[in-house]
């Protein structure tokens, strides 16, 4: 390469890798000096080359003040569309944005393709858009700029008036297809006397190529990450590819299974910054950076009219902001205190406000506190120029703590590089001569943060690169993996732009217009790919779920491999794979037992936990670990049920059977009115979280829903007293105490007692009543545990408060009196009386008691849906004892 000559480049990550190559040639031919190779992408040169000439006043004639960037030409389309959809009367329903990117498409064909669609061949849709067009190209002549396609006419129009200033040999690298205005310059060039080459990043060989046909999508990630480990094992100095076309969406899962693969440790959180030896060229939008993330949330804190609390919560789990370390417990306690005690939606003021009384309580929030003040400080309640919001927003950072007081890592250092791109952009929004609220401004930055790609620099030299089929690489690799070639994949399915006639796209041969012009486009890329390595695997996928799938035509010459394909292994698959005969079992099933004197919480629910899965008791009720709280617009199933027992309660209040029986329908509903206004007062009164709009619907809800209940019960037409409602009481079960809390316990004329559990979700299965290990305890537990010596205990039911399914699902004596000829339930055919099953439900309950109290915590349980309302189920690490019995059965096989 001459020391007058430039490469040239479609992107900066292919410009990067071809002066590396360079590099690494020149140091092969063991030069220990040589002119740095000048690679850059084509945009920059023509840009550095206008520069000069417009510095040095080489280039005549006006020049366009500015050029807009691709996030601005969007805003801009946008404007000029929603202006336009103003006077349509369903101009609301339109989606601005996804019309604003047609158009920029259907734009850049038109000017740079140099089409033209006569009147005649212009639908609504044509004349639509060149009304947008015009009003586009009329606000840019006002602001003084142009778009990215007509700057670039600009920029060609100008190149002969640099002819002094063009080095002696370009070459081009890695363009796959030439765009007209591509072209142009090449003529351009080859005129003015710069000798014009193309860079060599394939070989003169084509590749020995297989295709590999395999069960599914996972299937083919699997193969191509073994493959490559296969590889590297072979020839650790191998530089490896996988291609596919579909990055975007397996990029997640094929990090992942990279990650178990070559670098299993990095699950441990100190090693998670460990550096790899592959890279992805796709990036990921700098919003999903977590120290970005935060930046984002913390500025919507501070500018939003009101907080999500889920936004709140993750601002208080992040460790980017304020003493993220020093109050990272207090932080973690307050996010539980705010899913308890405030709404999902709340000011800044209010948590402010929440945040002071949970200091007061003992919670060390002192400098959290402080910086938000500090933070709330700064003004912005006025509209301001995007170049004042940028300032200002990085100043409300600052005073945040942002990014916080550990030292980051070199993936948050490019990440805050990037942000600061991000804030420069929101700057150049002035050209649009708008000013903007805090809220808006904000948005767009989230705007800009997620349309903006980011690209870590990998700190090692890439010995697998990861790629998108269009992307090219700078020199032929040792081995390349090519995933995804089935039919409805590749070649691309066409997408012509819905702005313009397609017949006109097609005879044109745009982008994506027809299948024929897909299929030409893959064939291209198919023989870059070719001579891209000396070995290509090609794989595609037999399934697609339930569907079938067939491979792309392009797969037609290429011979099926016969061998079984070598399929990657979960980090989880891997320890649990071929190691049970190493690997020492210890039986560790035992928890401490239950002290003399030792509280265990938990109420029925504490058996109850313990019947279905010991470990679940264990963790739930005796560590005391439970779920935080999600958020819930409104009232949650919780607080539905907990309003249907208040209502319930208040009515019964001094009240019988025979008061229901004998009322009245105005008295009637004046009764239950009076019951659900005073659940209702109690509710707001304490907890404060629901807006009185809500308490009022589901006012009318517990009107509806208890009123046709309680019609249920005098339609049933059984007699009782109440004895009491909500009735509470403590009582000891082998050592264990246990704190019942009934619904309600009624008398029968015959003076026995029943006892009622309102239900208002899913019906309680009671068939393990008779069964040793009783799953479903309550009712069971009032029935023996309860009454006092000398009562009579007559039945249990559970009362199916649900509309249209009002209903008692139980057991009584009567069930077992031959004169009644009631219906038994299936189990209790297993007993001679009722004394019988009730001494059977005292055996049980007080084994399972005991078997709490000698501390069994294994995780065992007959049936996974009852562990629906278990709240440490991570715990119990279902999925990875799943895997084990699987792989054991499999070792038996």
């Amino acid at each position: 390469m001459t020391v007058n000559s430039i490469t040239l480049c479609p992107s900066a990550r292919l410009a990067r890798s071809v002066q590396n190559d360079i590099t690494h040639q020149q140091i092969a031919a063991g030069k220990t000096q040589w002119h740095s190779p000048d690679v850059q992408t084509l945009a920059q040169w023509l840009e550095s080359i206008m520069a000069e000439g417009l510095l040095t006043g080489v280039i005549d004639g006006q020049s366009p003040s500015y050029v807009l960037s691709t996030f601005n030409e969007q805003l801009l389309w946008e404007e000029v569309i929603a202006q336009s959809l103003k006077k349509n009367a369903f101009g609301d329903l339109f989606d601005i944005s996804g019309l604003a990117s047609a158009a920029i498409e259907a734009n850049r064909y038109m000017i740079a393709w140099k089409l033209h669609v006569a009147p005649e061949y212009q639908a609504e849709e044509t004349r639509q858009f060149l009304r947008w067009q015009r009003a586009f190209q009329q606000r840019c002549h006002e602001l003084n700029a142009l778009e990215s396609v007509r700057y670039l006419d600009w920029q060609l129009s100008k190149l002969p008036q640099l002819a002094a200033y063009l080095p002696a040999e370009i070459q081009f690298a890695g363009f796959d297809q030439a765009a007209p205005q591509e072209q142009q310059l090449r003529d351009i060039l080859s005129g003015l006397g710069v000798q014009l080459s193309d860079y060599a990043t394939t070989a003169a060989q084509a590749a020995r190529t297989r295709h590999a046909q395999l069960e599914d999508e996972d299937a083919e990630l699997r193969a191509a990450v073994a493959w490559a480990q296969a590889q590297l094992a072979e020839n650790p100095a191998a530089r490896l590819a996988i291609v596919t076309p579909r990055l975007s969406e397996v990029r997640s899962r094929l990090a992942d299974l990279l990650d178990d693969v070559f670098y299993p440790l990095s699950i441990r959180p100190g090693l998670a910054d460990t550096p790899r030896h592959y890279n992805f060229s796709l990036g990921t939008p700098l919003a999903q950076q977590p120290v970005i993330q935060a930046g984002l949330n913390l500025l919507r804190l501070l500018t939003a009219h009101q907080l999500q609390q889920s936004d709140v919560s993750m601002l208080l789990r992040s460790p980017f902001w304020s003493a993220g370390r020093q109050e990272a417990d207090a932080r973690a306690l307050l996010d539980a205190g705010m899913r308890e005690k405030l709404p999902m939606q709340f000011s800044l003021a209010r948590f402010t406000e929440f945040i002071r009384k949970q200091q007061a309580e003992g919670l060390r929030l002192e400098a959290l506190l402080e910086n938000i003040q500090a933070a709330q400080a700064i003004p912005t309640g006025r509209k301001l120029p995007a170049v004042q919001w940028a300032q200002t927003l990085d100043a409300i950072l600052e005073a945040l703590g942002w990014p916080g007081e550990r030292n980051i890592n070199s993936l948050e250092y490019q990440a805050l590089n990037a942000w600061q791109k991000a804030l420069q952009q929101l700057a150049r929004m002035d050209v649009l001569e708008q000013k903007l609220s805090a809220s808006e401004a904000v948005h767009y930055l989230q705007q800009i943060c997620t349309s903006q790609v980011f690209q870590a620099e990998t700190e090692l030299e890439p010995a697998i690169q990861i790629l998108g089929i269009m992307e090219g690489l700078s020199a032929p690799v040792d081995a390349l993996w090519c995933m995804h070639m089935n039919d409805h994949i590749w070649p691309p399915p066409a997408r012509p732009n819905p702005l313009l006639p397609a017949f006109i796209q097609r005879a044109a041969a745009l982008p994506n217009a027809d299948n024929n012009v897909q299929s030409v486009f893959a064939a291209t890329i198919q023989q870059r790919l070719l001579h891209s390595a000396r070995d290509i695997v090609f794989s595609s996928s037999v399934m697609d779920g339930e569907s079938q799938l067939r491979p792309s035509p392009l797969m037609k010459e290429i011979a099926l491999r016969d061998d079984a394909v070598p399929l990657a292994e979960t980090l989880a698959e891997q320890l649990n794979a071929g190691r049970h005969d190493a690997l020492e079992h210890i039986d560790d099933h035992m928890a401490p037992a239950v002290k003399a004197g030792e509280h265990v919480s938990g109420g029925t629910g504490l058996l109850k936990a313990q019947a279905v899965c010991p470990a679940w008791a264990f963790y739930q009720y005796r560590l005391g670990v439970k779920a935080l709280k999600s958020p819930a617009a409104g009232l949650d199933n919780m607080d539905r049920g907990s309003l249907v027992h208040g209502v319930l309660e208040e009515f019964w209040r001094k009240r019988h059977f025979a008061d229901l029986r004998d009322m009245s329908a105005d008295a009637f509903m004046d009764a239950l009115n009076g019951a659900v206004s005073n659940t209702i007062q109690a509710f707001a009164a304490d907890t404060g979280i629901v807006s009185p709009a809500v308490l009022e619907l589901e006012a009318e809800r517990l009107l509806r829903l208890v009123g046709d209940w309680l019609v249920h019960e005098k339609t049933r037409g059984i007699p009782f007293r109440i004895v009491d409602c909500e009735v509470g009481r403590k009582v000891d079960i082998c050592g264990i105490e246990v704190t019942l809390k009934i619904d309600r316990v009624q008398q029968l004329e015959s003076g026995g007692l029943e006892f009622i559990d309102y239900k208002t979700g899913q019906m309680p299965k009671i068939k393990s009543w008779g069964e040793d290990r009783i799953t479903e305890p309550q009712l069971p537990i009032y029935a023996t545990f309860y009454a006092d010596p000398g009562e009579q205990v007559a039945g249990v039911y559970f009362g199916m408060v649900k509309t249209a399914e009002h209903g008692f699902s139980g057991i009584s004596a009567d069930h077992f009196a031959s004169e009644q000829g009631k219906r038994k339930p299936a189990f209790a055919n297993d007993f001679s009386d009722w004394q019988h099953l009730l001494n059977h439900w005292r055996t049980a309950i007080e084994a399972i008691a005991a078997e709490l109290r000698e501390g069994e915590a294994a995780v065992r349980f007959s049936d996974e849906n009852e562990l629906m309302y278990c709240e440490v189920k991570p715990l119990l690490r279902l999925p990875e004892r799943k895997l084990q019995f699987e792989r054991q059965q499999e070792a038996g096989k």
